[in-house]
């Protein structure tokens, strides 16, 4: 599923890359392309963290994987910030390429449940 992810983002950078390149807003362009990197990082953090406390044999859980979360999202959410207030144009990529990863991951993670019937 994340193969899929990760393809489809490379996919919409390039895209996003050449088409607000050629409309006349390539900051932009690269904006979303940082904003997709920003969210296969935070995913993969978070698969790595679960599987470390997977390992660990961890029974609690919630606590150490809601902080962890927390940081990076506000992690995500400063440098996202920082660059609109830097550079609007390179920001709001930011943040688009950020919203089109995790639309994109959460697409992929409902077809492979539906294609796994694990959803009625």
């Amino acid at each position: 599923m994340l193969r899929r992810t990760v393809f489809g983002a490379i996919g919409v950078g390039i895209v996003a890359l050449v088409v607000l390149s050629i409309v006349g807003y390539p900051l932009s362009g690269l904006g979303a392309v940082v904003g997709l990197g920003l969210g296969l990082a935070n995913i993969r953090l978070v698969m790595s963290t679960a599987s470390r406390l997977n390992s660990l044999g961890t029974t609690k859980v919630k606590r150490p994987m809601a902080m962890n979360t927390l940081m990076r999202l506000a992690l995500t959410t400063v440098v996202a910030i920082g660059l609109v207030i830097v550079n609007l144009p390179l920001g709001m990529g930011v943040l688009g390429g950020v919203a089109v990863f995790y639309l994109l991951f959460i697409v992929n993670l409902v077809a492979t449940l539906l294609r796994q019937g694990a959803v009625t």
